[in-house]
């Protein structure tokens, strides 16, 4: 089960954080982040089999992140659950507009959790719960619907709490992402399990992003295989607003 903790005006250097976990089939074919020739200023990961993306930032700061929600629906759909990360870096609409919109088109999609940030505003949008503006703070989500608190939503975002309060939480971010569960029911496991391992489903990657007040973003996405040992890192830092294309 995915996990994305999200950070807004909660800690004093930064601006902006998200912690997440990409939890996902092993066999499913997935490149590690990079900056997309299309939208060019799109720095993430790419699922190759439907071609979209379950989180990415952009040059100027904005970030977003999807995941699927689990209501015992079927999960398939006109579109991909990708598609709205791609969309959204490919225009310049405000969150909350942006937000509206994939509510409204949310048959379109098979079930989803959506996290905007335009650089000013934190907006969460669903097929499945309304729409909200987060307000500053600290916020974690699953793969239920907004306001169903899994074990692993209230771990994370407590945790995530007290790590902003330090001066540098890059990687005590990412320990609070590898915490793991010993429940025996795999059922069970999922509900608690910030990392999750297994020979055919686990975390294929966590991805941490620290927007300083200063304007300096910082992008680690740290991938694994199924045994949930690390096999890459993608890092990059830049100042928003600058051209990603020197970056790349």
């Amino acid at each position: 089960m995915c996990l994305v903790v999200v950070a807004q005006e909660a800690a004093a250097r930064y601006k902006f954080v998200m912690a997440a976990n990409r939890d996902e089939q092993h066999a499913r074919p997935t490149r590690a982040a990079r900056w997309w020739p299309e939208p060019p200023e799109l720095l993430g990961g790419r699922d190759l089999l439907a071609g979209g993306t379950w989180l990415g930032v952009d040059e100027r700061g904005r970030v977003a992140a999807v995941t699927n929600v689990r209501d015992g629906t079927p999960r398939t759909a006109p579109r991909s659950r990708g598609a709205l990360i791609t969309d959204y870096f490919r225009g310049d609409e405000p969150a909350a507009s942006f937000a509206a919109r994939a509510a409204a088109d949310g048959a379109s999609f098979a079930p989803f959790n959506l996290l905007l940030f335009d650089g000013a505003e934190l907006h969460y949008a669903s097929n499945r719960a309304p729409a909200v503006r987060f307000p500053p703070g600290v916020h974690a989500l699953s793969n239920a619907p907004l306001g169903v608190h899994w074990p692993k939503v209230l771990s994370a975002g407590s945790g995530a709490t007290e790590i902003l309060k330090r001066d540098d939480p890059l990687e005590p971010l990412f320990e609070l992402l590898t915490e793991r569960s010993g429940e025996a029911a795999a059922e069970e496991r999922y509900r608690r399990a910030h990392f999750v391992v297994g020979p055919v489903y686990g975390t294929r990657c966590s991805t941490v992003i620290l927007l300083d007040t200063d304007g300096t973003l910082t992008f680690v996405e740290r991938s694994f295989d199924a045994g949930g040992l690390r096999i890459g890192e993608v890092r990059q830092k830049f100042a928003v607003q600058a051209s990603a294309r020197a970056l790349r």
